[in-house]
Parts: C-alpha cells; structure tokens; sequence
C-alpha cells in the first residue's frame, strides 16, 4: 500500500528522532524528505540522506529503510531479523551486500519492524518491464551483457562456497541429512501453497507438488542459497556487481537452486513472455557449464530445480492475483491467477495439460510485425493517442486507432508521474492504476518506444 505525504512527514519526524539515539555523539543531525521508490511488492522501501556533524567534520550518507509490510503479505513468514542477520554476516565477506545499521523490532516507532542500512548507487535492471525490453541491459552492448551476466554467476558460486556455519548462518534451520534439504524446502512450500490458495482449487498445483515430493532427492551439497537470485535484485555499476538485494527468500539447501532459479527468471522474462531474448546473455547450456566449472561439481538436477522454481513462481502468482481481485482491480486475463507464464511453464515441464489458453504462443520479434497500442489518458489533461509499430518503426498519432492490439488506459496524472519517474509502474500496476485490454506482453514489449514517445 502506498504511502501518503503527510504519513511520510510523521515517519520523517519519527525516524530522525530515532536517529538521533543511534548516533548519539552527532550534531546538527537531519534527514532529507522521504522518498519512496515502489520496488517490489513484498517491501515497504523508503530512501533519505542523513546529514550530521562529527568533530566538526560535516557527514552526510544515503540510505535506505525497510519495513515490514502490514497491508499485504506476499509470504505466510516474514522477519525483518532474518535478512538484517543475513546481510549482517555477509558484511565482512566478499560478497557484495548493502552495509546495515541498525535494526528496530519494536512497532512503535515506525508503525512496524524496520531497518536501516546504507544505499548502494548503480542500476537495477527492470522487472516490471522486463529488463530485455527496457533498462540498463537493452542500453548496453551485447558484450557488456555478457560480462553482466557472467558477474552475477560468478557471484552466486560465491555465495554457495561460503562456509555457512563459520558464518553463523545456522539460524535459517540446518537441513537434515539425506533428502533433508529438499524435504525442508517442500514442506514450506506445501504450507505455503496451502496459505496462498485455501480453500481456492488450483488445477496444477497440487500434482505439482506431489511430482516434486516423488522426485525428491538427496543433495550433494548444502550451502547458503541466496533464495531470489536474479539480474532484477543485482545492483550493478557498469559490468560489475555492487551489490545483491532481497534475501527474504534465503535459506540452507541445494545450491543448484539457485542457479536454475537464476535460469528460470530469465526465461520467464524473455521468451516465457513471448519477448526476445537479448543478444549477448549466455544460454542455459554455457551458464550451466561454466557454473560446473567453478564449482567442480556437476548440476545433476536442473529439471527438478526448473518444476520448483515454476511452482514457487505459480503460488507467487497466484497470490498477488487474490489480493488484485480483494482490490477489485482487473488481472491481466480472467483466469490469471490459475494460468499465468509460471503455470504454463509448469504444465510443460510436467508433460500436463495446460491450465487455459496462452497469452501467447511464440516470440514475437517486432522488426516482422506492425502492432497497434491505444492510449486513453483520463481526467485533466486527459487525451486519446495510439502508436502504430511496423515493422520496428513507431510513429505517434492523436485520436484513436481501430482494432488495437492493446488499449491501455491511466489517469492523466498518474501517467505523468509515471514518465518522470514518479510512480513505479510495477505498484501502478498492481494497485489498478494502469489498466490494460489485449497484449499486456507487447505493452511492456515497447516500454522504452514509449518511454520515448509518450511523453
């Protein structure tokens, strides 16, 4: 739920008091206005700058606070504690986490549990469009892409040769022996799919699951598993990596499933949507490879990892499809919440029928095709445009445009806002701001021709 300006006045006021006990030998201290940047859906994040003087030495530092949602719980489990400790652990070793602070359990603060820590400035490639439509790796050459893609491979090797233990990282629960580790990740993905769906049928979930309980296995390594390991939660400056968001997914278990998690959310942004991929990303078989060669092991489960993070992905989905529909806000399809990129994905996998009609059925390269995309902008300043796409080359038009392929309507002012940066699209989105009719893919397909052009 998005907060309002004068909630972010109470918490400004609040935190700097706060502030004020956690650095107690500071003078003249201050924080800039809140700003919210609307990444993610299962975090409340608000950005300021602290401002303070030590000595007489003026200081100032970025930084970011993350709340714990109230409204709307993505997970059935969430604690602040655990990815404070997480990243805590992970400050003194190579890998590259945010630095934090301080960390504040008590609700009364802040209306909730938060913590403090410090920001890391560099680019994000986009989730919401997909980062192979718009961003940071559509604007650089297919050799940085490479690199970019390699880094963040590297890294997760990295995280998966940490000595855990030394490390403290016990307290995300030691698997036990055997098949253990994969019976641990299950049985929270069972109680998981059960808080997700309730007493709401899902036609592929359940047989799911069991395929993965018969299949289960017994892991030849146990490591610190990053949990959410993908470009959309890298920080990178130029080709390198400055830093690994999110880890509220962590946990102790096979690392090979992070790696095809990894695989997986990449598919899904690209050809799962019917998107290009873009030139110059390894394939699954190079990043597979070259994973076995800088760990010495052998991936000898990718199908298994492919159908978990498919079916995680599903109840995800299946989840912010229920609180969309609490919301009374229009999903992508109907039946969204059962038939989506991930459970397609999963039907595949497991040889099953498929759960309704695909949004699409190939990839569509926009270079061999014309498409048509309306825009009707609502209240003050409101005005009916449309682009026509042929061939690769858009043009604008005023008025409206017959058979459109995509009708995407927004209110004048959240569009604005929007364009300058001002609303992240993925909460307009979600909170119906955005509405759309036809090809939702090839909305977000020409995310940066509209960037251009719908100003």
């Amino acid at each position: 739920m998005a907060l309002q300006s004068d909630d972010l006045g109470t918490k400004r006021t609040r935190l700097q008091q706060w502030l004020v006990s956690k650095l107690p030998g500071a003078q003249n201290l201050s924080l800039s206005e809140l700003k919210k940047p609307g990444a993610g859906l299962s975090n409340e994040t608000l950005l300021f700058t602290l401002s303070w003087t030590d000595g007489g030495r003026t200081r100032s530092q970025y930084m970011v606070v993350r709340l714990q949602p109230a409204a709307f719980h993505v997970f059935p489990d969430y604690d602040l504690t655990v990815q404070y400790r997480i990243m805590q652990a992970l400050g003194p070793t190579a890998i590259p986490v945010p630095r934090v602070r301080w960390l504040e359990a008590d609700p009364v603060i802040l209306g909730c549990p938060f913590y403090v820590m410090d920001a890391i400035a560099g680019q994000v490639p986009s989730d919401v469009p997909p980062y192979h439509t718009f961003g940071c790796l559509v604007d650089a050459a297919p050799e940085q892409r490479a690199r970019m893609w390699w880094h963040g491979v590297d890294t997760l090797a990295r995280i998966h040769a940490l000595d855990w233990q030394r490390l403290g990282l016990s307290f995300l629960g030691v698997p036990p022996p055997g098949t253990g580790p994969v019976d641990q990740v299950l049985d929270y993905q069972e109680r998981y799919l059960h808080w997700a769906c309730g007493d709401r049928p899902h036609p592929l979930l359940p047989a799911a699951l069991e395929w993965l309980k018969h299949h289960r296995f017994a892991p030849k390594r146990v490591g610190l598993c990053w949990g959410d390991a993908r470009l959309g939660n890298v920080i990178y400056q130029g080709a390198q990596i400055a830093g690994l968001l999110d880890w509220e997914m962590a946990f102790l278990g096979d690392p090979e499933a992070d790696l095809m998690w990894w695989l997986y959310v990449d598919w899904m942004m690209s050809e799962g949507y019917g998107i290009p991929r873009l030139a110059g990303l390894p394939s699954r078989e190079e990043t597979i490879g070259h994973y076995e060669e800088l760990t010495g092991t052998k991936v000898e489960h990718p199908l298994y990892h492919e159908v978990l993070a498919a079916f995680y992905n599903s109840i995800i989905f299946f989840r912010l499809a229920a609180r969309m529909e609490a919301m009374g806000v229009p999903t992508p399809t109907p039946d969204f919440a059962t038939n989506n990129v991930n459970s397609q994905a999963l039907a595949r996998l497991l040889g099953l029928p498929p759960p309704g009609a695909a949004s699409r059925h190939e990839v569509i390269r926009l270079e061999d095709v014309t498409r048509r995309v309306q825009f009707r902008l609502t209240g003050s300043g409101g005005s009916d445009w449309y682009l026509i796409v042929d061939r690769g080359q858009p043009t604008r038009h005023q008025g409206t445009v017959a058979n459109p392929d995509v009708t995407v309507t927004v209110s004048a002012s959240d569009w604005s806002a929007i364009q300058r940066g001002e609303l992240n699209r993925l909460q307009a989105y979600y909170a119906g701001k955005i509405q759309t009719e036809g090809d939702l893919t090839l909305f977000m397909q020409l995310e940066d021709v509209i960037a251009k052009l719908g100003r």
